[in-house]
């Protein structure tokens, strides 16, 4: 303080702080033993305004000159630790809270104006060179982060003992038993009820944190960002990686991050802010242990059973069905004595067939005034011909795949190719096998004439219909006389095959709704499904109806196996963050900032308690980021999303985005770690995948040219890849 006195006592000392008046108003009493302060009162018997930063300075420095030798070896221990990066593992310095909290009671300077006290990202010494990194590895860092700042600590609770402190300091021992034993990287613990989190995030394999027991905040700025004449995305790059070097706030982690995969435009928020379904880590070994066996065929019949669309369904994806009240369904003909093996379609007699169709045919709702040709119906079996299973010895469906191809008539769409496979067998060796059989695959030719021979799709030439004479009527024969109400088809996107065969079955099992994403706009395509779940790459020329028939039914039976253990990797159906890892309890605070279409999308639809801002300047959103970084009421977490895009909240993008920059992280305040993320032109390459997607349609008389595909390519793999640069103090 401003006056120091000593009593007869050698062991203690007084420290007086003055207020304004030069009135005594706080005394501060320390000794080796304790340490009290007191507020006194001036002439008037008022109380003093006491001044808190006097206090702890005053004490601080009273405990410094009568620390114990334990006490200053300790300290000289933990700031070695703390001003020691090592990059060989994937920790170092102060591990924890509670270290943090011990270096700081012991410290005698204020911590704020300790730079080596900070926390960072460091590249890996065996990681070094590294360039390219994953959007998922950085919300892997942003996660972890946020469990340090909740006190979810990754290798123990808030114990701050001794005994526990020091085993904190891992050994390479323990550390190795620590590490996952499948991918050898660190994940998370049990909690301290013993309950499993929902996801065991991990360190990214290149990165290396120092202090993360400093950390107290995250923040994230995602910003949009046009890539035009005047500066394109490398523009935004370089002024990161220099303003990094120029500010060594900390971090020495910034690379080209890759925002999503596909040829599907994504946002990084939802590489950012979303886990898929189907990376839940390697927990739960044991519950696995069956899917070492192959399934009984029963038990796969009846989980496939449950796969079958439903009435609403299939009139939602708009699947023929008959006109109600058509006399023709009612009548008593309808039932047919059922054949154990599909009659190949050109044995059968053409007049044969035209004479069944005509008699069972009926009109579908929807179905076009120009095409006369009627629908057929899977008849129910006679009672006097009951189907007897082989292997049960009792009445069981049949699971078959099907695939159509169609050309282009002047009707529309027809028939020209049908394949039919039937499901024999399922078994582990080591991996799924499907066992099918062949049981149709013949060609058909058009009522009308042929405009279009979609050979690119279709794989259908002039020459390989010239020789057909089978007839659609010869078709429906076949299907009507083999198949039964139970048996099962599979197909994708079956209501077109269905409707080019004219053909109406109630059981459908369709491997486009059944792994359609939770939003429901869009569905995968066969050729997604087979490579990202399969493994498998499919028309890599034109289509093979043959390929595509195989395909499906191998989907369809692999998640009739593995049920909600098999999603598509990727798939839109994921958690938010905000579900496990939102820092909204225990007074903590989470804030979001960005436009109010991104707050609804990502953070209202998950109601957590997290405060949601919308802003309409650049410099508001400014305001807002710092007020909740510095101000009385701190966050635990910040996160924003910003567009600078031309024409929203800015007409000079790289200026704003500069000042953006320069100002946060020149007000970053101590223990904060902020994720500075870039996207280039977002809006504009989700459009010309629209316009790509319309003239690719065979129906469309716009061309899309291979300079055209050139350019497309190029606008994605702008967007597709971005930048990610850390700052921490």
């Amino acid at each position: 303080g401003d006056q120091e006195g000593t009593t007869t006592d050698a062991s203690s000392q007084y420290y007086l702080a003055m207020n304004e008046q030069g009135n005594s108003c706080i005394a501060v009493q320390a000794s080796p033993e304790q340490t009290t302060t007191m507020a006194l009162q001036d002439d008037n018997n008022d109380p003093c305004a006491a001044t808190t930063a006097v206090v702890a300075a005053a004490a601080a420095t009273t405990l410094s000159t009568t620390m114990s030798k334990k006490d200053r070896k300790k300290l000289k221990k933990l700031r070695k630790r703390a001003s020691s990066i090592q990059t060989e593992g994937e920790r170092s310095g102060l591990l924890t809270r509670s270290e943090y909290e011990e270096y700081r009671t012991l410290l005698a300077s204020d911590t704020d104006e300790d730079d080596t006290m900070g926390p960072s990202i460091n590249v890996r010494k065996k990681k070094e060179g590294i360039e390219k990194s994953e959007g998922a590895h950085h919300r892997d860092l942003l996660v972890w982060f946020l469990q340090q700042v909740q006190g979810n600590y990754v290798n123990g609770d808030n114990d701050s003992s001794n005994k526990d402190r020091e085993s904190l300091v891992l050994s390479k021992k323990r550390r190795r038993e620590e590490q996952d034993p499948v991918d050898g990287r660190a994940t998370t613990k049990d909690n301290k009820n013993g309950q499993e989190d929902n996801f065991k995030v991990s360190i990214p394999h290149w990165a290396s944190i120092h202090n993360p027991g400093t950390i107290q905040q995250v923040a994230v700025m995602e910003i949009h960002v046009p890539a035009d004449e005047n500066h394109k995305i490398e523009d935004y790059t370089r002024f990161l990686e220099s303003f990094q070097h120029k500010t060594r706030k900390g971090s020495k982690v910034g690379m080209r991050t890759k925002w999503f995969q596909g040829h599907v435009p994504a946002s990084m928020s939802d590489s950012l802010f979303y886990f898929s379904n189907n990376n839940n880590g390697h927990k739960n070994k044991k519950k696995n242990a069956s899917l070492d066996e192959a399934p009984k065929k029963l038990d796969l019949l009846q989980s496939l059973q449950a796969l079958t669309l439903s009435r609403e369904e299939m009139i939602e994806q708009q699947y023929p069905r008959p006109i109600p009240n058509d006399d023709s369904q009612n009548s008593d003909a309808n039932m047919s004595t059922k054949t154990d093996i599909m009659l190949p379609p050109s044995d059968i007699p053409l007049e044969t067939a035209k004479k069944f169709v005509k008699e069972h045919g009926l009109r579908v709702q929807d179905q076009g005034e120009d095409d006369k040709h009627p629908y057929v119906m899977t008849l129910p079996k006679c009672a006097t011909s009951p189907r007897i299973d082989s292997d049960t010895s009792c009445c069981a469906p049949r699971i078959f795949g099907l695939d159509c191809e169609m050309v282009m008539t002047a009707l529309g769409l027809e028939l020209a190719r049908v394949t039919m496979v039937q499901f024999d067998d399922f078994a582990l060796d080591p991996n799924p096998v499907t066992t099918t059989t062949l049981i149709m695959d013949c060609f058909v030719r058009p009522e009308n004439p042929v405009v279009n021979y979609l050979t690119k799709f279709s794989g259908i030439t002039a020459k390989l219909l010239e020789p057909v004479r089978t007839h659609i009527s010869q078709i429906q024969y076949a299907l009507a006389n083999f198949l039964t109400p139970d048996d099962i088809l599979v197909g994708h996107s079956l209501e077109n095959d269905l409707k080019a065969l004219h053909y109406i079955h109630p059981l459908v099992v369709d491997t486009a709704m059944v792994f359609r994403p939770s939003h429901k706009r869009t569905k995968y395509s066969l050729r997604h499904l087979a490579a990202t779940i399969l493994k498998k790459q499919i028309q890599s020329g034109s289509h093979c109806s043959e390929e595509d028939a195989q395909v499906a039914l191998d989907l369809a039976l692999r998640k009739a196996w593995l049920g909600d253990r098999l999603r598509v990797p990727g798939d839109p159906d994921k958690t938010s963050i905000l579900h496990k890892h939102c820092p909204t309890s225990n007074n903590n605070t989470a804030v979001f900032i960005g436009s109010s279409t991104w707050l609804e999308n990502n953070v209202l639809k998950h109601p957590s308690g997290a405060h949601a801002l919308n802003y309409d300047s650049i410099e508001e959103c400014k305001k807002a980021l710092l007020a909740w970084m510095n101000g009385r009421r701190k966050a635990q977490l910040i996160w924003s999303n910003i567009s600078l895009v031309k024409g929203t909240v800015t007409r000079k993008p790289f200026g704003s985005f500069q000042s953006l920059v320069t100002d946060v992280v020149g007000n970053l305040p101590g223990g904060c770690m902020l994720m500075v993320a870039i996207q280039a032109d977002l809006e504009k390459t989700r459009d010309l995948f629209k316009k790509r997607k319309v003239c690719q349609d065979v129906r469309s008389s716009v061309g899309w040219s291979e300079a055209n595909e050139l350019a497309w390519q190029k606008q994605l793999d702008s967007t597709r890849y971005g930048y990610v640069q850390w700052f921490g103090r």
